[in-house]
This record gives C-alpha cells, sequence and structure tokens, in this order.
C-alpha cells in the first residue's frame, strides 16, 4: 500500500518521468536475469534457441532483448567475448590452441582458426607468436 502511495505521489510531481523509470528498473528482473545467463554460459556452446529457453523467453523476444541490453546481435556478441577470452589465453604457451579452441566454445578447430583469422588477420599459432615474441 506504502509503495502504491509512493508512485501515486510521484506520478503528481514534476521530475515523475525520471523517478518512474527508475522504480521501473528496480522491478526489471528479465534484464538482469539475461546478463546473469550470458555471464554464466558465455563460452558454452549453447545455439540461440537454447539460450531463449534458458531465458524464458521466444527467440524473437531474445534476439530483441540481447540487442537492446548488450548493443549487438548475439551471434556478433558471442563471436567477439570468443575471440577475446581466446587471444588472451594464446599468451600462454603451454595451453595447446585445440584446447584453446574448445574452451572458448567453437565446435572445432578448423572454425576457430577461421573466426580468428578473420578478427586478427592471423592464424592462432602466428598470433601466439607475434605475442611472445
Amino acid at each position: 500500500m506504502k509503495l502504491k502511495e509512493f508512485i501515486l505521489l510521484l506520478a503528481k510531481t514534476e521530475h515523475a518521468p525520471s523517478h518512474l523509470d527508475f522504480l521501473a528498473g528496480m522491478f526489471n528482473v528479465a534484464k538482469s536475469e539475461l546478463q546473469s545467463t550470458i555471464a554464466n554460459n558465455l563460452y558454452s556452446s549453447l545455439s540461440i534457441d537454447q539460450f531463449a529457453v534458458l531465458c524464458n523467453m521466444s527467440t524473437s523476444s531474445f534476439k530483441r532483448k540481447f540487442k537492446e541490453t548488450f548493443e549487438l546481435s548475439p551471434k556478433k556478441y558471442f563471436g567477439v567475448k570468443k575471440i577475446e577470452k581466446a587471444a588472451e589465453m594464446l599468451i600462454d604457451l603451454n595451453i595447446r590452441i585445440s584446447d584453446i579452441a574448445y574452451d572458448c566454445g567453437f565446435e572445432s578447430l578448423a572454425t576457430f582458426n577461421r573466426t580468428f583469422k578473420s578478427v586478427h588477420g592471423k592464424s592462432p599459432s602466428d598470433f601466439r607468436l607475434s605475442q611472445n615474441d
């Protein structure tokens, strides 16, 4: 009851929209659940449809909400994050490149090599050599 009175009072004030947006954000659990689900499964090999199910959304709603939250499409975002992690891991000479590929969520070494080269302009092994010179 007190919350309802507070909201009604805010609605009558001059700066109500910003206050109401703030309050609405407090109750917007879907956005924080989406971010949490993505963070916990970022390097998995889940499909977009499987991510949507995890977030209790349809695939189209998931893609729309994802783009609102992360400002990139899911495919682009996941690709960028996986390659960033791979680049960090390649500095460690003790980790095999194939292990890096699978740890970063790539389903095959060939896909990893092709994707990495398209982003960095060199193969993972060439990138590793250039970083350790």
